[in-house]
């Protein structure tokens, strides 16, 4: 999964790309900012699962991917604003304030000291 992320910025970005992920988690669901009507029926369960995965940034990439299926087929979305902010988020990634930095995010790796390597101590 870190493959799919370059970084997973903290601070004021981590905080943007939570509030990216909030707005479009709200954005499929509630009739507010670029959605005109609710959403379909037919598609009200992508709808939920897309926004739920959005909004805890948890698999970041299948979330985008539900939700720009979501936005092209839902009339009540105005999908190239729409698919540009998911875009975008695709971009940056899920951030530091999400379900996948916490499973897949920065590591510390250690090397292990070596063993009958020149010891400058010795």
């Amino acid at each position: 999964m870190q493959f799919l992320h370059a970084t997973f910025p903290d601070r004021l970005a981590g905080t943007g790309a939570l509030m990216l992920r909030l707005l479009l988690a709200s954005m499929l669901l509630w009739p507010w900012g670029l959605r005109a009507a609710w959403p379909a029926a037919d598609l009200l369960g992508w709808a939920w699962l897309a926004a739920l995965l959005l909004a805890s940034g948890s698999l970041s990439p299948l979330g985008a991917g539900v939700s720009l299926v979501v936005g092209s087929l839902d009339p009540g979305l105005d999908g190239w604003p729409f698919a540009g902010l998911v875009i975008s988020l695709s971009m940056v990634g899920p951030g530091a304030y999400s379900v996948d930095a916490l499973l897949f995010g920065r590591r510390v790796l250690r090397r292990p000291a070596s063993r009958g390597g020149t010891n400058p101590k010795e």
